[in-house]
């Protein structure tokens, strides 16, 4: 149990952050609900108000129930969409993947941005799920975010406008939107789904695997999803929770010296959001060039945004909507699993030449 006044403090923090998500929600701020709540509480917190961090126990259930949702997004149907043009988003998962680790290993050495800091703000992945990331491997969380909601918000921003001066008469023939569940699942179901995804999320939690608990989550709702549940979404109150749960607690973090340390790295934050876009325009429309993808597939595909943003802007702009998301879906999940490798391949190399240039040094000095 909580001590009384730091129950207070965290519960504080709750409603704040409940707060700025409802309002996130209805203003749609690129981003969705854990902008809001970051946002709100962050303010909140560098006016003094009293916050801090939810307990251990509760920031675990948000990502293992974040885990759950994006792994209920992989059906039979994203299966077939991705079977059906696998070169095409092997390509440009590779292609975005690989640029947006080039990215984090230039701005870790020109302005010194922690390795972890830079991969997780620079991967073309979920905001959510990079801070998450970037919590578990000992980055800055209000840095990373702050690269994402400055991508998410310029994306959102740009390629509406593009896509509609580029394509005034429209692309291909528009898809009905298929974000929101055709299903549901039995309670019994769903209670089962939960309580496996918590039992295997505290053993990874132990075992200390970076993000285990969200990537265990993942794993057990695309498993289950494909064998029984066969639904393409979870209760929408589900991802309410973990955004709330995570975006409260990265906004109880923001402190005017976590502000003051994403300063420096302001400037390489807007390039690097500038390239990722330029890269995933050169993407999409490679694809479109060397596959039977139209042109504005590829482009909402291959773009460095948020994925239910993107699934949305698909349907209204004339994609195919079912591709788009298994594009996003796909990328996001490789992301999560790789992240964490690349992190600790870049951190020994950078320890090794350390050490050799220590080693050096000293064989110099001794001379």
């Amino acid at each position: 149990m909580l001590p009384d006044k730091r129950a207070r403090r965290v519960g504080l923090t709750l409603i704040i952050g409940g707060l700025g998500m409802l309002l996130a929600r209805h203003l749609q701020l690129p981003g969705g609900p854990i902008v809001g709540a970051i946002v709100l509480t962050g303010a909140a917190n560098l006016l003094g108000a009293p916050l801090d961090e939810p307990p251990g126990w509760l920031r675990s259930a948000g990502r293992v129930v974040l885990g759950l949702t994006i792994g209920a997004t992989v059906t039979s149907d994203t299966l077939q969409a991705i079977g059906r043009a696998q070169l095409p988003v092997t390509v440009m998962i590779v292609m975005m993947i690989s640029l947006g680790f080039l990215v984090a290993w230039v701005i870790h050495h020109l302005v010194h941005m922690p390795l972890a800091t830079a991969l997780c703000g620079s991967s073309p992945g979920g905001l959510t799920t990079l801070v998450v990331m970037a919590t578990d491997l000992g980055g800055e969380a209000p840095v990373v975010a702050s690269m994402h909601m400055v991508r998410l918000v310029s994306v959102t921003l740009f390629m509406p406008a593009f896509v509609q001066a580029a394509f005034p008469d429209g692309g291909a023939i528009a898809q009905a939107m298929t974000t929101e569940a055709t299903g549901s699942a039995a309670v019994w179901q769903l209670l089962v789904l939960l309580a496996v995804g918590f039992a295997l999320g505290q053993i990874a939690q132990r075992l200390k695997i970076p993000g285990g608990d969200m990537i265990v989550g993942m794993a057990v709702a695309a498993v289950a999803n494909t064998a029984w549940l066969h639904v393409p979404g979870l209760p929408a109150t589900w991802k309410l929770f973990a955004q709330w749960v995570v975006g409260a607690g990265v906004g109880a973090t923001v402190t005017r010296q976590a502000l003051r340390a994403f300063k420096p790295y302001a400037l390489a934050g807007s390039l690097m959001t500038a390239l990722l876009i330029l890269a995933g325009l050169f993407a999409g429309w490679l694809l479109a060039r060397l596959t039977s993808l139209d042109l504005i597939t590829a482009l909402m595909g291959s773009s460095p945004g948020g994925a239910d943003t993107m699934m949305i802007l698909a349907g209204e702009l004339g994609a195919d909507v079912r591709l788009v998301t298994a594009m996003h879906v796909s990328r996001l999940i490789i992301i999560t699993l790789l992240t964490p490798v690349a992190i600790r391949l870049m951190g020994r190399r950078t320890a090794h030449r350390a050490r050799a240039a220590a080693a050096s040094l000293a064989g110099l000095s001794g001379s």
